[in-house]
């Protein structure tokens, strides 16, 4: 009985609204006839009345309704695209002018991606670039609190306010060197291009990202050629490329790499020459590459001696001992190299730790059987004259015994 009663309630609520003169259902019939899916293009005869009433509400300074109004006016892609670009423009202003920078930051980055060449290209790469600067001043705030620290500063957590619209709440160093790769990629020749790879370069070498700080570095050097921070990006890429090897055991490419930005460095800059401490700090850049080099060669060396390649640990010791002369591992090697080649001629060599060599030589130890006449590691001497460890010499042995060897 109550369920009855609620659908004839429900069935007169229903016919009321279908009554004329109804106006929640007059709202409703208007709201499906403009409705469009999936598009948000239409046409707007009153779409220039509309620019112009929102300028002026900009210009009164009631920021916040002229950003409703531009919004609607550049999501309509059914406007044309000159509209379309000013509405954009003015409301990414208007979150500017209100403080909300991160919005701000979106909708300039939305602009230069919808429209790349622009005439507000420029001007919303300033902004954007003026906005992340601001942002980074907590970080150069940082630094001068942590001057006396060594090594890699890595980042400490803080906790922003959540009320400050200026500055966003999470990750603001990362959206602050997102912001300057927007600046380089949409305003690649612009006024502010270097200095914004600059930054994002050394916020990562401070932060201990080399390989991001190597790209950023690299691109300024090789992008920016009449930069006034170039040789400051030259030295920085230096050090980067250095360290982002992660030591001497890994890939060396990367040091073969900064070794030849020095030495380009050198040749075709003069004005790290003139500068006595940049040319100390490249001069620290050039020994600390060496090193790593001569450490790398040396462990090579050191793996082939250990597992049992004493002919190759004997070439790389060499070839450690002739690069890298004046430098400590360059005195170790040759004193390992002459001290290996004294166990090579003596015939005592270690089977190292290579797994086959090693299992063969217990299964020799175990089952094999020991001739009287042969040499081994540590029998007897030799049973023969002019026999060393790797058997008869043919050039002391005369030549009228058949069985090669001479009487006794």
């Amino acid at each position: 009985m109550v369920r009855s009663r609620r659908m004839w309630a429900i069935l007169g609520a229903a016919c009321l609204a279908v009554a004329p003169g109804c106006t929640t259902m007059h709202s409703i019939k208007s709201k499906v006839a403009n409705w469009r899916p999936f598009t948000s293009a239409y046409d707007d005869p009153q779409a220039d009345a509309k620019l112009a009433r929102a300028q002026e509400l900009f210009d009164r300074g009631d920021f916040a309704k002229a950003h409703d109004q531009f919004k609607d006016l550049a999501d309509n892609t059914g406007n044309s695209a000159t509209l379309a670009e000013q509405a954009r423009f003015q409301q990414a202003e208007c979150a500017r002018n209100r403080r909300h920078y991160p919005h701000a930051v979106d909708v300039y980055h939305r602009l230069l991606q919808d429209f790349p060449t622009g005439v507000h290209r420029q001007e919303a790469c300033a902004r954007i670039f003026e906005i992340s600067d601001y942002w980074l001043d907590d970080f150069r705030a940082e630094l001068q609190k942590r001057q006396g620290e060594k090594g890699v500063l890595h980042w400490r957590p803080s906790w922003p306010s959540a009320f400050d619209k200026t500055k966003p709440f999470l990750v603001q160093e990362s959206r602050a060197l997102e912001a300057l790769e927007h600046v380089h990629t949409h305003d690649f020749s612009g006024p502010l291009a270097d200095k914004a790879l600059f930054w994002c370069g050394y916020v990562n070498f401070v932060r201990g990202n080399f390989d991001e700080a190597d790209h950023f570095f690299s691109q300024l050097v090789e992008l920016h050629k009449e930069s006034p921070l170039r040789p400051q990006a030259v030295a920085y890429a230096i050090q980067a490329k250095n360290n982002a090897t992660g030591g001497a055991i890994y890939d060396g490419r990367k040091c073969a790499e900064a070794m030849h930005l020095l030495t380009v460095a050198e040749a075709s800059m003069p004005e790290i020459a003139s500068d006595p401490e940049m040319a100390a700090r490249i001069d620290r850049s050039k020994h600390a590459i060496r090193f790593q080099q001569a450490e790398k060669d040396f462990k090579t060396a050191e793996y082939y001696e250990r597992t049992g390649h004493p002919g190759s640990a004997v070439f790389y010791y060499e070839l450690t001992r002739r690069r890298y002369a004046g430098t400590r591992y360059a005195e170790i090697a040759s004193e390992r190299k002459d001290a290996l080649k004294a166990r090579m001629d003596a015939g005592e060599l270690p089977q190292g730790n290579d797994p086959l060599r090693i299992l063969q030589a217990k299964w020799s130890e175990t089952f094999g059987k020991k001739d009287k006449d042969v040499v081994t590691a540590d029998n007897q001497e030799p049973a023969f004259p002019n026999r060393g460890p790797a058997g008869p010499d043919p050039r002391t042995m005369p030549l009228s015994q058949p069985n090669g060897f001479p009487q006794q």
